[in-house]
């Protein structure tokens, strides 16, 4: 009797142990992709903002100047290639200073400044070259190429100029715009402005094509009777023909087809050659 007392006073002294609920099923929304993610935002959130402050200072995102990345770059790489150039174009400077006369020297300078969009040191150091051996076909036909891709640049200003001057004319149909009354009806200040802006550009394109045309004169005279004439003659024709220049241009198609009849050119030439003779008045 007393014991089995005694075990009763015991189990009602032992604490009762709290019962442990059980663990619900995730719902079909809790394991949907964006509800897991919602419940690890905060996570990625600073996970986000560390790989961006890294990304920000190592690679120099957002800051435009010196991230370790520009640096190592500097160091492993060579450093900027803008950089480099002047270097280069400073070492060929003093080496023209000890040897003024080597043409070379001046063709790898007028190359490192064009290389570093500085056109008219290129030009100028070419000319200065021209000095120094007026007969170099090299130097020539690099001063050549500078006119020509002036040129170029120019023609393209008066297509875009023209272009933009008659999409912005109106007229009506029928209606010739360079007669008086075409005239008077697209005069406005706007079109004024672009029919100005179209004739400038045309003008300086006519200009850019004649200093090119000057420029493959001289290279035809250096190269005449030499393998490299057909070139220079073809060349020539095709600026004095943008330049205005027909006669120039159809002496130089000719002499072109003369020294050079199978050239893969020679065909398109002699239908050019035959459309600007048509354009010439009679006796020329």
């Amino acid at each position: 009797m007393a014991r089995g007392a005694a075990q009763a006073q015991r189990k009602r002294r032992a604490p009762e142990e709290p019962k442990r609920k059980k663990k619900a099923a995730p719902s079909w929304e809790e394991q949907l992709f964006f509800s897991r993610l919602r419940r690890h935002a905060k996570v990625m959130y600073v996970l986000l903002a560390v790989v961006f402050a890294a990304g920000f200072v190592v690679l120099g995102v957002g800051s435009g100047s010196t991230g370790i990345g520009d640096i190592l770059q500097g160091k492993l790489f060579g450093g900027g290639s803008s950089s480099s150039t002047s270097s280069q174009i400073k070492d060929k400077q003093k080496a023209l200073v000890r040897n003024p006369k080597d043409v070379s020297l001046y063709l790898d300078l007028a190359g490192l400044y064009q290389a570093d969009q500085n056109e008219s040191q290129a030009l100028s150091t070419l000319r200065k070259a021209e000095k120094v051996a007026p007969k170099n076909v090299d130097v020539l036909n690099r001063i050549a190429l500078i006119y020509s891709s002036r040129a170029g640049r120019a023609r393209s200003t008066a297509e875009n100029a023209q272009i933009l001057y008659l999409s912005n004319t109106t007229a009506p149909p029928g209606l010739d715009t360079n007669s008086q009354l075409g005239q008077a009806l697209a005069s406005d200040p706007y079109s004024d402005a672009l029919r100005n802006k179209a004739s400038t550009a045309y003008s300086k394109m006519v200009t850019a094509y004649t200093a090119a045309e000057g420029a493959y004169r001289r290279v035809v005279a250096t190269t005449k009777g030499t393998s490299e004439e057909s070139s220079a003659q073809l060349q020539l024709a095709s600026a004095a023909q943008t330049a205005g220049d027909i006669p120039t241009a159809v002496t130089a198609y000719e002499r072109f087809l003369k020294i050079a009849p199978d050239d893969p050119n020679a065909a398109a030439v002699r239908q050019t050659l035959t459309q600007l003779k048509a354009s010439l008045p009679k006796g020329q």
